[in-house]
């Protein structure tokens, strides 16, 4: 009986303590870690006929604990209004996270306890969220301005520019045949390229090239430049033309009544095609195929984006 009775003793000298210890563990977390200024307070008397009394519930209305319970409480139950203002589908949404480290308890049992010992549910706080997202279509790309360089031929020199064919060929025949830059250009500008076959040659051909224009793949392009042709012959010839190429296909030419004789008349050139990829080769070329002493000029090269 008396070993009873000593038993007895241990288990309640046990019990307050290890419950004081476990409380204080508590206290101390709710105090350093979720802590909210002004909590509401903790109504015990009216609270306690309806809500059950479990551990945890009993821990928050300790008096020694309930300014840290209800402290706590009333951030974890707090209702939350998000209000988006700029969201798109490509962007993912974020997963919805809760800091709160105690894992000693469920979210139930603590949103229970909490909602016993609050006398008011707390303001709803509004989170005001901007999610800006730039989304690329597929298959769109942005091309510099200009696509082609030097289109005017205002630097004074080719380049970018280059040819690419010159029959009869230079410099055998450069007294006879003169490719270049010269002055003046389409309406009063100071250049424009031209090509002049003074020794009447039976075949001309010279090619001028840009290569390596950026482009967008899939996109429509509208090709202009303005030209003229005219040779010496009292009736100008038809065997005379002005081909434009964009990767090797054909999308501007000349017609047989462009062929002037002087004075010289520049005409408007123009065409469509579509980027095969991000990147297009332009080509001009210049043909005669008869005695006719023939003249070409080029000026205000352009390529646009439709």
């Amino acid at each position: 009986m008396a070993t009873r009775l000593s038993d007895m003793s241990k288990e309640r000298l046990l019990l307050p303590k290890m419950r004081v210890t476990s409380l204080v563990v508590l206290s101390g977390f709710l105090h350093q870690t979720l802590a909210a200024p002004n909590p509401p307070e903790v109504d015990k008397r009216a609270l306690q006929t309806k809500c059950n009394g479990d551990n945890l519930y009993n821990s928050f209305i300790d008096r020694r604990y309930s300014a840290s319970a209800s402290a706590f409480c009333s951030s974890y139950i707090r209702p939350t209004i998000t209000a988006t203002t700029t969201v798109t589908t490509t962007v993912p949404a974020a997963k919805a996270k809760r800091d709160f480290a105690v894992t000693t308890y469920a979210p139930a049992r603590l949103s229970s306890a909490c909602s016993c010992i609050l006398t008011a549910t707390p303001p709803a706080t509004t989170v005001q969220t901007t999610v800006i997202a730039t989304v690329k279509p597929t298959g769109s790309c942005s091309a510099p301005t200009p696509v082609v360089k030097n289109g005017g031929f205002e630097s004074g020199s080719l380049a970018p520019w280059a040819l690419t064919e010159v029959t009869p060929p230079l410099p055998a025949y450069e007294q006879y045949l003169s490719v270049g830059v010269t002055s003046p250009g389409y309406g009063g500008s100071k250049n424009a390229f031209t090509v002049k076959d003074s020794a009447a040659s039976s075949y001309v051909e010279v090619g001028l090239s840009q290569q390596n224009l950026t482009v967008c793949a899939g996109s429509q392009y509208q090709f202009a430049a303005q030209f003229y042709m005219t040779d010496a012959q009292a009736v100008p010839s038809p065997q005379t033309y002005v081909l434009v190429y964009v990767d090797g296909n054909l999308v501007a030419s000349s017609k047989a009544s462009d062929a002037r004789g002087p004075p010289i008349v520049w005409l408007p050139l123009s065409g469509q095609f579509i980027a095969a990829s991000e990147t297009a080769s332009l080509t001009v070329k210049f043909i005669a195929t008869d005695y006719v002493d023939v003249e070409w000029g080029l000026d205000n090269v352009v390529v646009t984006q439709i």
